[in-house]
């Protein structure tokens, strides 16, 4: 039997495939990918696996061959990010907790402190300084040494920058002071929604996923849906499969986007 390149990489997409696979089970089972998005991962991979061994036209083998290999070299940016993004839900927790406090006492000095120190985390310097700025005030210094120490570092960081001491509201576009945490005019938790917008699209990393494996998809159905060799039965078939899995996933990325 002729070894082929098609039939060489029949049998090799099959290790970026496990390797896929592998990956996204475990993401699952941990509770680090949501099942629909990791539904069309797993989809897409088997669909690009078995579009490269069957494919009925051999010399388009490595178009879904060449898309297996690139999602899994593009596993550590996935990591990458979503590890980034992680971090960034646990910082936005940690500031829906802190405004559950100091809804309860506005002036809870250790909230003020705590909070600034997420935001300055965040990269959010001068409301974070601001902040600290008026958790210390009138306070004596000796009572919060570590604290005063990371003020003044935080001030030498700035530089020569003027410190700008008001935030504006995104709901209404009303000027505040960091230490009023509501604002003044619609009563908006303004510091928490500035911190949620520090990320460009809310679980963003999911979606540009799921959209991934949708076109992944995609493609392991060409070769089935475009080809003239396969029977009218078997297109209706890889047709309706790849349209219900397209549906629905795409509702399920249309719902993310209404939930935020």
């Amino acid at each position: 039997m002729e070894i082929s390149p098609p039939l060489i990489l029949a049998f090799l997409v099959w290790v970026p495939v496990g390797i896929w696979i592998y990956a996204v089970i475990s993401w699952m089972v941990m509770a680090d990918m949501d099942t629909g998005t990791g539904i069309i991962a797993l989809g897409a991979a088997a669909g690009l696996g078995i579009s490269t061994s069957f494919a009925p036209d051999r010399s388009i083998a490595w178009i879904p061959f060449t898309v297996a290999v690139l999602t899994v070299a593009l596993f550590p940016l996935v990591n990458e990010s979503y590890r980034k993004y992680m971090l960034f839900k646990i910082d936005i927790e940690q500031i829906e907790d802190i405004y559950g406090r100091l809804r309860a006492n506005r002036d809870d000095v250790y909230g003020m402190i705590r909070l600034s120190e997420v935001l300055y985390g965040m990269g959010m310097q001068h409301p974070a300084i601001t902040l600290l700025e008026s958790a210390l005030r009138e306070r004596p210094k000796d009572l919060f040494p570590s604290e005063t120490r990371t003020l003044d570092g935080w001030q030498r960081n700035l530089g020569k920058i003027p410190l700008r001491r008001e935030t504006a509201c995104l709901a209404c576009g009303t000027g505040n002071s960091p230490a009023q945490f509501f604002c003044r005019k619609c009563g908006a938790e303004f510091l928490l929604e500035m911190a949620r917008r520090r990320w460009v699209g809310f679980s963003s990393w999911a979606l540009l996923f799921s959209v991934w494996g949708l076109l992944a998809i995609a493609v392991a159905a060409a070769p089935f849906l475009g080809s003239s060799q396969v029977t009218p039965e078997i297109r209706l078939v890889a047709g309706i499969v790849a349209l219900v899995v397209a549906l629905g996933g795409f509702g399920m990325l249309a719902w993310r986007g209404v939930r935020g």
